[in-house]
């Protein structure tokens, strides 16, 4: 087994601990809609799927990447849309669960820290902390990472902005065969970024079939 593999196999532990975690906010979601006998299937058969997707995970940097935790929590997502998709769901309807599922989780955390990490977010210091990773992400040391650009609003008409150039969740879902699936995550920014009291603004996305994710920040109230 490779030193990269090695990454997430050594915290096997964890991720799975982090997986049931996602999974009992998830639960009572899928009791609603499913009844509770395929809910707790579902529950138990997405934990034995998400081991067996951990060894393929790209490694895109370990911890040094702060992409590697969505990579890993898109992972658990997708290991509950294999589940419902081998139970006859439709993928749309596997969309609005995980979205729902997102908004659960979201909704544990109270307004105002949500919202101070959102003026963090927006700050001078995370765009130029952004940047770094940018130039980082551009020498494409990892095939499975994604590469960004940042690009500077100044205020005007947008705070500033990211440019997704490669997405790692689009190419990992894609070598899973669940290319289908990635516009439905897409649509997931548009929960955490107004949960944050920030404005997503974005025309397009690589899954959607652009060239790019054109990510536009903008302070709660822009009009």
């Amino acid at each position: 087994m490779s030193t990269l593999t090695n990454y997430y196999t050594k915290q096997q532990g964890k991720l799975l601990k982090n997986h049931r975690k996602m999974m009992k906010i998830g639960e009572p979601i899928l009791k609603q809609k499913y009844g509770t006998q395929l809910a707790q299937t579902t529950v138990s058969q997405s934990t034995t799927e998400f081991e067996n997707l951990i060894p393929q995970i790209p490694y895109i940097g370990g911890s040094a990447n702060s992409m590697t935790d969505t990579l890993i929590q898109m992972s658990s997502l997708l290991a509950l849309y294999r589940v419902l998709k081998q139970h006859g769901k439709r993928v749309d309807e596997i969309g609005e669960l995980l979205y729902e599922i997102a908004q659960a989780q979201v909704n544990r955390f109270p307004q105002w820290l949500r919202h101070l990490i959102g003026k963090y977010y927006l700050s001078n210091w995370n765009q130029k902390r952004m940047q770094k990773k940018a130039a980082v992400s551009q020498k494409r040391q990892y095939p499975g990472d994604f590469v960004i650009e940042v690009v500077s609003g100044n205020q005007k008409p947008f705070t500033w902005g990211v440019n997704y150039l490669e997405c790692g969740i689009v190419k990992f879902f894609a070598q899973q065969g669940a290319a289908e699936l990635t516009p439905f995550m897409c649509r997931i920014d548009y929960l955490l970024f107004p949960a944050m009291g920030i404005q997503l603004r974005r025309t397009g996305t690589i899954a959607q079939g652009c060239t790019h994710c054109d990510f536009r920040f903008h302070k709660e109230g822009t009009p």
